[in-house]
């Protein structure tokens, strides 16, 4: 039979990790003391710094669980080709979105706020490397291309980050100004919020995407962090790579019939329990998770199961109060 452990190592690592923590992992007393405060932001939209803030900090406390890193920033981009036609005039006009990929979020005690970015800068260059302008992106009309230049860009930047601080050039109120980038390690925890009026969340194996349906879904942010977490490990797990690599497609409904069903609804199962950790190491109420699936799933639970891709309301129900148990397990008697 196939081996995950020998064809992805660094996800067999992963899986290790979450199994070792178990001993280790203490119980956060969430539920008897009030939560952290939420990360206050520079943006532009507040639903977009909200769900930007709660992804930080599950990819920022959960890093002991991820054996890769990931430099984070904390800040969220935005570009030109990501608007329609009918709106890109007025995002040149008033964020000079053609000149470059420009800051829609930046959160507060974050190396971004630190370097001194604010949302609306516009980013012009990365170690005295300019970027492709926002305009040359957003001419190319196929949206897989586009998507693909966009995240090439965003790319790079990481890949300067992995380096040590960057000096970036920003455009600000028609100024440009110079400053110098550092990161903190973390999870791999890029997301984005995509106006929809879908409810949905997905995880495209670069990007994390909820929808603003979902948000307004969702009644608390631990209920986001839930969303979040689940599709945050599918990333930081590979699952997208790993179903590409198995022909499993992206859609459709070969999807969900035989060996295919078999393998998504195995790699569900794993982001089920990787979420819950990240969510109880983010030091949000891990019992959010069932309420929500019982509200967002029992919508689906009377499909026949062929045409499901994901397993079931009461299989995600006892997935989620044995990864509950374990955690409560392992903590130390108070």
């Amino acid at each position: 039979m196939f081996s995950l452990v020998t064809r992805f190592p660094a996800r067999a690592a992963c899986l290790a990790l979450v199994a070792a923590s178990a001993v280790s992992l203490p119980v956060p007393q969430a539920q008897a003391q009030p939560l952290p405060a939420p990360l206050v932001a520079s943006t532009l939209r507040e639903s977009d710094a909200r769900v930007a803030a709660i992804a930080y900090r599950l990819a920022r406390m959960g890093k002991a669980l991820c054996p890769e890193t990931h430099p984070l920033t904390g800040m969220l981009f935005h570009h030109l080709a990501e608007y329609g036609l009918a709106d890109r005039a007025l995002m040149i006009e008033r964020y000079a979105l053609n000149r470059g990929p420009g800051i829609l979020t930046v959160l507060a005690d974050t190396p971004a706020a630190r370097a001194g970015l604010k949302a609306g800068d516009v980013l012009l260059t990365i170690g005295g490397q300019p970027l492709t302008s926002g305009a040359v992106i957003a001419a190319e009309a196929k949206r897989t291309v586009w998507r693909k230049r966009v995240e090439a860009e965003e790319a790079r930047l990481e890949a300067a980050l992995r380096q040590g601080p960057v000096p970036l050039k920003v455009l600000r109120a028609g100024q440009s100004i110079e400053v110098t980038l550092d990161s903190e390690p973390g999870c791999y925890g890029k997301v984005r919020l995509a106006r929809s009026t879908q409810v949905n969340a997905f995880a495209s194996g670069s990007t994390v995407i909820m929808t603003t349906a979902m948000l307004d879904f969702l009644k608390s942010d631990d209920e986001v962090a839930v969303v979040l977490g689940h599709e945050l490990s599918h990333n930081i797990l590979k699952h997208p790579d790993l179903l590409d690599d198995q022909g499993v497609p992206r859609k459709g409904i070969f999807r969900g019939i035989g060996k295919n069903a078999s393998r998504v609804w195995k790699t569900e199962e794993e982001a089920d329990r990787f979420g819950i950790r990240l969510v109880w190491r983010a030091g949000y109420d891990v019992n959010a998770a069932i309420p929500f699936w019982r509200r967002y799933l029992g919508r689906y639970d009377a499909l026949p199961q062929i045409f499901r891709t994901h397993p079931s309301l009461s299989v995600r129900e006892r997935i989620t109060r044995e990864e509950i148990a374990a955690l409560a397990q392992a903590a130390p008697t108070p």
